[in-house]
């Protein structure tokens, strides 16, 4: 199956870490692949390394958080990626992210891969975009994928089984607060 978790409410990335954490919990092999983010602040990504299981593996492709162990964020969000402002770092960044995970479908060992902000490099990075779409549409059929992200395409969505926007009804950042470890990151 192919699974779409997309919009602007917050839970995309929650919703593919528990997916991917039941399927461990079953037996899974599971590899979760971020793009876009940075290892040392998303607790996801702890977590999973945490279980140091190597049937349930974590990697991330993207931009560090400048401020790690600092509450939330001191700077400019220095380490999000929006378009006008891609480095050529964040290029290869997710030229490595792409081959890591071309290598890992090819090697056929995860029963499911959790691509998390996919969708994201597929919108932004336009160079990319029919490479993505050759993954996915070439993976085995009994492999599952969850792509996670916002303002999900219509080249995506088509491919996928499953499709689920999550939207912003209220959130704490639109009363002035800040992002609160261990429920936003």
């Amino acid at each position: 199956m192919l699974l779409i978790f997309t919009g602007d409410g917050k839970g995309k990335t929650s919703s593919a870490a528990g997916i991917a954490l039941r399927a461990w919990g079953q037996d899974r092999r599971v590899l979760f692949i971020s793009f876009l983010k940075g290892s040392n602040i998303a607790g996801e990504y702890t977590a999973i390394k945490r279980i140091e299981d190597p049937n349930f593996q974590v990697h991330t492709f993207g931009r560090e958080c400048p401020y790690p162990g600092t509450e939330c964020c001191p700077g400019q969000q220095e380490c999000i990626i929006q378009a006008g402002q891609i480095t050529e770092e964040d290029f290869r960044q997710v030229k490595l992210g792409l081959d890591k995970l071309r290598n890992e479908m090819a090697d056929g060992r995860w029963d499911l891969i959790v691509l998390d902000e996919f969708i994201n490099v597929f919108n932004l990075f336009d160079s990319c975009r029919e490479e993505i779409l050759q993954l996915i549409d070439h993976r085995k059929p009994d492999r599952d994928l969850i792509l996670t992200g916002r303002n999900s395409p219509p080249e995506l969505n088509s491919r996928a089984d499953l499709v689920s926007e999550i939207t912003v009804l209220k959130h704490p950042y639109q009363c002035g607060m800040m992002a609160k470890r261990g429920i936003d990151y």
